[in-house]
């Protein structure tokens, strides 16, 4: 297994386009660490390019940005990348962060018994708002980051060194503060964000080693 880290980066439609435009400050830390990283964007963020650069470069961390189900995480267009019972294996022994709904319901279960390796991710879906008005111009939105940021301090925290235990807990209590801080400024918007992320912080889970390291 190398040092390394594969990442899907599809920008077909705007949900997506916030998760893939957020992943840009993990991509930063990869580089100060200099850890080696391969983008599959827009179109290569699919079954096929995914399999074969898994394969090939045999990275450790994997990170999957798109939407899910139970039972799949996709790509480019909604195709589905991973399917349980298909193609899940290519996860064993890997660290696996999908920022996708459901996907930690179901499909995360592959890595249960993984002595090497394991899967963060959400068993519910994965929520977030933002400001319409920066919809096509993702990253000069200052409500989204609330959401998106602590989900970045899965893989950043791995990047740092930290064990997949310690990366989980960290998104986490960071999610904690977020809700402490909009409650404490009482906006009107302030319930509806800190439910939201409530429930990404109990809909969280890490499944596999978790003692596991990049």
């Amino acid at each position: 297994m190398n040092k390394g880290i594969l990442i899907t980066l599809p920008r077909h439609e705007y949900t997506v386009d916030y998760l893939s435009v957020s992943s840009k400050n993990i991509l930063k830390e990869a580089i100060k660490k200099n850890i080696k990283v391969k983008e599959l964007k827009n179109k290569k963020a699919n079954r096929k390019e995914f399999e074969s650069f898994i394969k090939s470069l045999n990275y450790k961390l994997i990170i999957l940005n798109g939407h899910g189900s139970e039972d799949t995480i996709s790509g480019h267009k909604n195709i589905p990348i991973i399917k349980k019972g298909i193609n899940d294996s290519l996860l064993k022994e890997r660290i696996t962060y999908a920022r996708s709904c459901w996907a930690g319901a179901k499909l995360g279960q592959c890595m249960k018994n993984d002595k090497k390796g394991c899967f963060i991710g959400y068993n519910l879906p994965f929520m977030f708002y933002i400001d319409d008005t920066w919809r096509a111009n993702p990253q000069k939105d200052r409500i989204a980051p609330i959401f998106l940021e602590p989900s970045n301090l899965v893989p950043i925290s791995l990047i740092k060194g930290n064990t997949s235990f310690q990366a989980h807990e960290k998104s986490k209590k960071q999610m904690l503060k977020n809700i402490k801080k909009i409650l404490r400024e009482g906006s009107k918007e302030s319930l509806l964000f800190a439910e939201k992320l409530w429930n990404n912080y109990t809909a969280q889970v890490l499944i596999g080693n978790k003692s596991a390291v990049l």
